[in-house]
């Protein structure tokens, strides 16, 4: 029995140290990789850093588009508070003019019906001497003089207002244009800006999953070595074993005495008992019943599919519940390019207001939220749909219709988010929702 421990122990010390070589192998072809890995998140974080500089430029753009706007706004401020002055100048000049007109209307009509002679003559013939009559004459003509150069000067200060006032729209109309030039600026911008974030998002979830993958192979590394190193251990026991029953072996040698065949039956007989005590196999047993039928499996009922549900009418236009988002805003500041909640421009709230109410990007700049429906004339919108101020594809300025001609909409510094009508500010186009 004992001669037979040591080829054993023997065959199982080669086994190991076969089992151990690949092992080893392993562990190496794993650093490879993990070498490969390490490699690979290096150059994406690298390129992650590249995405990130180029986004912090975009950011830089922004930021200068921003004090661009600011300039322009100010100018705007500006110009609008001189129109209101020039309006209110006008207004005023008008009703003198209007109410002279009136006494030189009377005085028109009174020499109509009693004749600038016969005026003339009665105050000559009423006069008490020459100089009294010169006098009369002399008053008479200054007074018609005076009215004739008051009203000549009064219509040459409403001129000279009405010159100031197209001056004034002219320089209007040239900082609206510059308007539309940002517009689509930040328009470009919104897009790269876009684009980079998703570069950079992209990157950064490579970088994670090899990372990740990095860390599966570390793993990996270090189950391959723990195996290596409990082979090893497992293989100094063998080692072990095998010079111990070496040893026994040669003493048994030395001392064995000569064998009979009584004992080598009785060996024989035990060996032969071992075997057959340690090779009894027990039948499985029979769980399903003496007759070893098998119960069928009950098939699930088919499912019948619930109706679709019926879809509601289409309503031809989708933004009421945009317009209760964008009214809770009416009296918050006017910022340019914020998109809430704290302060608004017109293409901001329109966003905010669309986003908060049924999910739905409408764009962040007003050319791209001319595309979020169909173009109609300002005539035919109704409440929900966008009215639009500019040329289509160069819009500058946008509101949400309410109905009836209103709408609400972030106007600027001086009025914030406001409801207002297209009576006073009169949009270009529409855009159905």
């Amino acid at each position: 029995m004992k001669k037979s421990v040591l080829p054993l122990l023997m065959i199982c010390s080669l086994a190991l140290t076969s089992v151990a070589a690949p092992m080893i192998s392993l562990a190496d072809e794993v650093d490879s990789k993990i070498q490969q890995k390490d490699q690979a998140i290096s150059g994406l974080k690298s390129q992650e850093a590249d995405a990130q500089s180029q986004v912090a430029a975009v950011q830089s753009q922004v930021a200068s588009i921003n004090e661009k706007a600011e300039i322009l706004l100010a100018e705007q401020g500006k110009l609008r508070k001189t129109s209101t002055n020039l309006a209110n100048e006008i207004k005023q000049l008008t009703k003198r003019i209007e109410k002279r007109e009136v006494a030189i209307q009377n005085q028109a009509r009174d020499v109509q019906v009693n004749g600038n002679s016969t005026s003339y003559m009665d105050a000559l013939l009423n006069a008490k001497s020459v100089s009294d009559a010169i006098t009369r004459v002399t008053a008479m003509s200054t007074i018609v003089n005076a009215n004739n150069d008051l009203v000549k000067q009064q219509q040459e200060d409403k001129k000279a207002v009405e010159t100031k006032k197209t001056e004034n729209e002219e320089k209007l109309q040239e900082l609206q244009d510059n308007q539309v030039e940002l517009e689509a600026q930040k328009g470009d911008l919104v897009k790269a800006e876009a684009d980079l974030n998703v570069l950079q998002t992209t990157l950064a979830a490579e970088r994670a999953t090899a990372e990740d993958q990095k860390a599966g192979l570390v793993k990996e590394k270090e189950a391959a070595l723990a195996e290596q190193t409990r082979i090893a251990e497992q293989e100094k026991v063998v080692a072990a074993n095998a010079k111990k029953a070496a040893k026994e072996a040669a003493a048994v040698k030395e001392t064995k005495p000569t064998t009979t065949n009584s004992s080598t039956e009785e060996s024989t007989t035990g060996s032969s008992t071992e075997n057959n005590n340690s090779g009894v196999v027990t039948p499985p047993t029979n769980n399903g019943g003496g007759s070893g039928s098998v119960t069928p499996t009950p098939q699930p009922e088919p499912v019948v599919p619930d109706p679709e549900p019926e879809k509601p009418d289409l309503q031809p236009s989708t933004g009421g519940s945009a317009i209760s988002v964008a009214a809770a805003q009416v009296g918050k500041p006017y910022v340019w390019g914020a998109k809430g909640p704290g302060s608004f421009d017109c293409s901001g709230l329109v966003y905010y207001a669309f986003m908060n109410s049924t999910g739905r990007n409408v764009g962040g700049y007003t050319v791209a939220q001319e595309s979020a429906g169909t173009r109609i004339s300002v005539g035919e919108a109704q409440a929900g749909d966008l009215y639009f101020w500019g040329s289509p594809g160069a819009s500058y300025h946008v509101a949400i219709a309410t109905g009836g001609g209103g709408y609400i909409h972030a106007g600027n510094e001086s009025t914030g988010v406001e409801y207002s009508n297209v009576g006073s500010f009169t949009p270009s186009f529409a855009v159905r929702m």
